[in-house]
């Protein structure tokens, strides 16, 4: 597996893993909208120079991106000083341009990476699932399910995850507050699903994919210990529209 040598300027390609990562948390948005955190955003995450009214082809959606993660992939490599494999590397890339170079600076992670502490600083991404709600920290399961995919991804190791409808993810902002009244709707928005209010087989898989992610059977089935970790403690939380 390829890797980058330490202080080395080798032009290097985002793998395509960490493309269909990103492509799958972010979704594909033609037209600009405001992301959970309210910042403009268009194509898949874009947010530089972006204004409301504004579209774009997928063509051009995909181009965005390539420039994005070019670019976050360079901060990794200005930061990281410790070799790397590509996916490792794509998984940090994906981690920037979600959180921006800013947070991989100053996290624990960075740290434990540098010091050549892999198996930790794989830990280390599932506490960056929070975001600002009414005030309020808040643990996103959208971004639950990222982390959980980003240090698979840098662990080279395979995760599946549910193909369902994607949620705009917060791009390091404050999120929307809304009421949310419906126990179903209630339910998809904890798993980052599309809010319907019916529990079908998306609902289902992406119940599993969050059960999965919090140490529980992943059967898709909403029974008391899912209760107990996620509705009781989410619900009451205004929830983003």
């Amino acid at each position: 597996m390829p890797t980058t040598p330490t202080g080395a300027a080798i032009p290097r390609a985002i793998t395509s893993a960490t493309v269909d990562l990103v492509k799958r948390f972010e979704g594909l948005y033609l037209t600009a909208y405001r992301c959970p955190a309210g910042v403009p955003t268009i194509g898949y995450g874009h947010t530089a120079g972006v204004q409301m009214g504004q579209t774009i082809t997928k063509a051009m959606a995909d181009m965005l991106l390539a420039a994005d993660l070019a670019a976050a992939a360079a901060d990794v490599d200005r930061l990281v000083k410790v070799p790397v494999a590509d996916d490792q590397r794509g998984a940090l890339a994906s981690f920037t341009f979600n959180l921006g170079a800013g947070s991989l600076a100053c996290s624990t992670l960075l740290v434990m990476l540098n010091a050549g502490d892999y198996q930790s600083a794989a830990a280390q991404f599932g506490r960056w699932v929070y975001a600002t709600v009414d005030g309020v920290k808040t643990q996103l399961p959208g971004l639950v399910a990222r982390r959980a995919a980003e240090a698979a991804l840098f662990r080279s190791a395979a995760v599946p995850v549910a193909r369902v409808s994607p949620l705009p993810m917060p791009q390091m902002g404050r999120a929307p507050v809304g009421a949310e009244q419906d126990r179903v709707r209630a339910i998809q928005r904890i798993v980052g699903t599309e809010v319907d209010g019916v529990y079908g087989p998306a609902t289902k898989a992406a119940v599993a994919m969050w059960q999965r992610a919090h140490g529980l059977v992943a059967d898709g089935v909403v029974g008391d210990l899912f209760l107990s970790d996620a509705v009781r403690q989410l619900v009451p939380v205004p929830l983003g529209q």
